[in-house]
């Protein structure tokens, strides 16, 4: 009960019980976000880590080896006429090189009898080119002509490939050939004609700027043998 004061009239009340607490109200509207600071400066680099072990040059599958990198490209720009398959003129020849690894073939009687000679053993990839058709006596009708690869007499499987003009005047026309073969040191490859038939390495003359090429052999060391 409210009461007077000696000096003047105040209102005075005795406290309540507390109220219930009222709903909580919604969320406020999110802020706008603060501009972001500057990017801080970039660090020292870090010291260089250690060299790491150098690598092989070649691996053969746990056995010693040598790294093979023989190759040669040779070739002729010279009319040929070549004799029939097993007569002493069936081989082709050649005059000419370009890149040929130091060591690693003797060309030396390339252009007196064809022998091309290998000085290291390997799997080496062959690849040859002849551009040719049927010489006289030209039977008729006009045969088809053939080459392969010979390595110390015997025939390389695989390698024999054959060509077909129409007429005795039609151009000749070029014909390849590519093996992959296991070579020994001192073995001799010859490219040679393996037909019947005399066959002609000439170019058609009429308007060419430059020499024809009417034979090449190119070769790659795919693998050296083995050292035990």
């Amino acid at each position: 009960m409210c009461k007077e004061h000696k000096y003047e009239w105040k209102p005075c009340c005795e406290q309540g019980p507390q109220g219930v607490p009222g709903m909580q109200g919604p969320q406020g509207i999110q802020g706008v976000q603060g501009v972001q600071g500057p990017t801080g400066q970039t660090g020292a680099q870090g010291p260089q880590g250690l060299q790491g072990p150098a690598g092989k040059d070649c691996d053969c599958d746990e056995q010693r080896c040598q790294c093979c990198e023989a190759h040669a490209n040779i070739f002729s720009l010279m009319p040929q006429s070549l004799t029939a398959f097993g007569s002493a003129t069936d081989t082709v020849l050649f005059q000419s090189n370009n890149a040929v690894s130091a060591g690693d073939f003797d060309l030396a009687a390339m252009s007196i009898n064809g022998d091309i000679k290998f000085l290291k053993a390997g799997v080496y990839y062959i690849n040859c080119a002849i551009e040719a058709k049927i010489g006289p006596p030209i039977p008729s009708p006009v045969p088809s002509f053939s080459f392969g690869l010979w390595l110390n007499g015997v025939l390389v499987p695989g390698s024999v490939v054959s060509g077909f003009t129409q007429a005795p005047d039609d151009d000749t026309i070029q014909v390849t050939s590519e093996v992959q073969i296991n070579v020994a040191a001192g073995d001799i490859l010859r490219l040679r004609n393996a037909c019947s038939s005399n066959v002609l390495l000439i170019p058609n003359t009429a308007g060419l700027m430059f020499p024809v090429t009417l034979a090449s052999i190119n070769i790659h060391c795919l693998k050296a043998a083995a050292v035990m």
